[in-house]
């Protein structure tokens, strides 16, 4: 009911109104949408490509409707029926927008499991959700085999240019580069945003210096419009999970301090 309150509402507005699956997919346009983009046949079509005659937004970033003030500009609503849906307009011109709603519920419901599960959704690697208790687990045994454990964080530095589509395919292909420098051993994670962490057993300083010095020319080598910046830690300089991990978010600090492009030690 309250889904169809918002859709009823939505559908009274002189702007363009579609409705999209969660792969973009149109599968309803309105009479306004027809009219602003001179299309009569719009379902079936990607809605990039229906806008702008492309499937890629090219600079075009969407800005985001709330379906309540008060929950401020998200763009997504969940409801207790388990539908989620994300709604978000798009400029066609100086007076006009259309506006796209995405029922999500399946892929919400996938990512959450994901997550759950322990691997990260666009990237495939290991969640962030788990990185702390595997730290503890890391740190254990080397601490009984008396050897070292480095940890890697890196910030790609990504700019605030790309649509939303165009930022998972660059971290998708920034997860595969660092995930083929790393060792085999090593353990790689996706955490918030653009970071992204290696938990390295084994591993001291100089080695640790060395994968990173890799991964920051694998990345920059292969990936246009960004400025990584590095920082590592091992347990040779903290005691504990949680003191390794605050180095490792320090040195970042640091390498973006000094540009990106760097990497720093902590």
């Amino acid at each position: 009911m309250e889904k169809e309150a918002i859709l009823g509402a939505l559908d009274v507005i002189e702007d363009g109104l579609l409705i999209a699956d969660h792969e973009y997919i149109i599968e309803y346009a309105n009479e306004p949408a027809k009219k602003l983009l001179r299309q009569d046949t719009l379902v079936g079509r990607h809605t990039y490509e229906a806008i702008w005659g492309r499937e890629k937004m090219e600079g075009k970033s969407p800005s985001f409707i709330s379906f309540d003030t008060n929950e401020g500009a998200s763009g997504e609503k969940n409801f207790a029926d388990g539908t989620c849906l994300s709604v978000r307009s798009y400029p066609v011109d100086e007076n006009h927008v259309v506006i796209t709603i995405w029922d999500v519920t399946d892929y919400v419901s996938l990512e959450r499991r994901l997550e759950e599960g322990g691997t990260d959704p666009v990237t495939g690697l290991r969640a962030g959700n788990v990185f702390a208790e595997d730290l503890e687990k890391e740190l254990d045994r080397a601490k009984r085999a008396k050897a070292t454990l480095a940890l890697t964080i890196v910030e790609l530095g990504v700019g605030e240019d790309y649509s939303e589509d165009e930022v998972e395919t660059l971290l998708k292909k920034a997860g595969k580069i660092i995930e083929d420098t790393a060792r085999s051993y090593d353990i790689v994670y996706r955490f918030q945003g653009d970071n992204f962490g290696i938990l390295m057993p084994h591993c001291e300083t100089k080695g640790a210096s060395n994968t990173a010095e890799r991964i920051l020319k694998n990345l920059t080598d292969n990936i246009e419009c960004i400025r990584p910046s590095i920082g590592l830690s091992t347990s040779e300089n903290a005691f504990t999970g949680r003191d390794i991990h605050r180095l490792a978010e320090r040195a970042v600090y640091v390498a973006k301090h000094r540009g990106g492009n760097t990497i720093a030690v902590g």
